[in-house]
């Protein structure tokens, strides 16, 4: 949260997604078996079923930018697979909390 406001102040889209932290951390901590890390200042990466995710801002998601979990395949560097789900509202961080189990298994059995 501190990196938000310390290097985005007075950016609004980007200020606007600190308000659906809360909701994508407990969704994550919820999850059956799984820990999270830290990786960087502005990743969170967690293994779900023996898959790795990580959790970033990205400029892309929606209309103002939003949240991705996104898949990181094995390999030098952490490449990235695809993205699991975009979140772009604090509706859709209050989904992810109800339903990020589900939707990781969904992506996960294609």
């Amino acid at each position: 949260m501190a990196y938000l406001f310390d290097n985005y102040r007075g950016t609004r889209h980007v200020r606007r997604v600190a308000t659906w932290i809360g909701f994508l951390l407990k969704a994550v901590e919820k999850l059956p078996g799984v820990s999270f890390t830290r990786q960087r200042s502005r990743q969170l990466m967690f293994d779900y079923r023996g898959r790795r995710f990580k959790v970033r801002y990205s400029h892309k998601v929606g209309a103002r930018g939003g949240i991705q979990f996104v898949e990181v395949l094995p390999g030098r560097g952490a490449p990235e697979g695809a993205v699991a789900l975009d979140v772009s509202s604090l509706a859709g961080a209050e989904d992810a909390y109800r339903e990020l189990g589900k939707i990781l298994d969904k992506f996960i059995a294609v």
